[in-house]
């Protein structure tokens, strides 16, 4: 199923990109609570979409059983525990308006608790299992060799692919301020996937994770140069 990784690969990127880019964007309420907006409505489907497609390319190796596949559904708690977390302290962070009620909110042991469950607990968690996840889609691609089926079009979604995802978490651990993680993530998954490269491996999930890696170290450096050092969150500049 080798030959089916890179549409699986760009359909897990997008479904990456639209479920963690937009639902912030979108602030209408739909009810039932007075402050459930549409940014919770459809962010409950991001674990929804985005396992199974990780599920579906992990499935394309050939290789997610045993062990693998346990510490795949390891990932999968871990990450919708984490999103899971996120979605509701922000919610509940969100239902004050920003300024002084807000911040009135955020200085009460209540308020200090949603905040730590909303800007700490789950963002790692969250972030350490998309981390996770890179690792374990790299691990079962190691020793499969594609360089005598691929071709500039079967390279080039995968490199398409792997270049979504890295612009999709560089914004996610800046404005989540897991950059930390995502820094020495990046530079490990690259020499890795480089690595491999370098011994003549073509496979599609190789080509995915040195564009991801290297378009997320890079913006990293862009950000740093444009906005200087600690990295500023996105949606302080762009008012998101």
């Amino acid at each position: 199923m080798e030959d089916r990784l890179p549409g699986r690969l760009l359909a897990y990127a997008v479904a990456l990109a639209f479920f963690l880019l937009v639902p912030p964007l979108l602030h209408g309420q739909v009810g039932p609570a007075q402050a459930f907006t549409w940014q919770e409505a459809v962010d409950l489907l991001t674990p929804l979409v985005v396992i199974p497609l990780a599920w579906w390319v992990l499935v394309a190796t050939g290789r997610l059983r045993g062990l693998a596949f346990v510490a795949f559904l390891v990932i999968a708690v871990v990450w919708v525990a984490g999103q899971g977390i996120h979605l509701a302290a922000n919610a509940i962070g969100d239902a004050y308006p920003g300024g002084p009620e807000r911040e009135a909110f955020y200085a009460t042991p209540a308020g200090d608790l949603d905040h730590w469950l909303d800007e700490v607990l789950s963002h790692w968690m969250w972030h350490v299992a998309w981390v996770a996840l890179s690792v374990l889609m790299l691990a079962l691609a190691i020793g499969q060799d594609a360089r005598d089926r691929t071709t500039r079009e079967s390279r080039a979604v995968p490199a398409l692919a792997g270049a979504i995802q890295g612009a999709v978490f560089f914004f996610v651990t800046t404005e989540g301020e897991t950059w930390p993680l995502g820094i020495l993530a990046s530079v490990l998954l690259l020499a890795w996937a480089t690595s491999e490269r370098l011994r003549g491996s073509r496979h599609p999930i190789v080509l995915f994770t040195i564009a991801s890696a290297a378009v997320t170290l890079l913006a990293y450096a862009i950000w740093a140069v444009r906005f200087g050092w600690p990295l500023v969150e996105p949606c302080s500049l762009l008012h998101c």
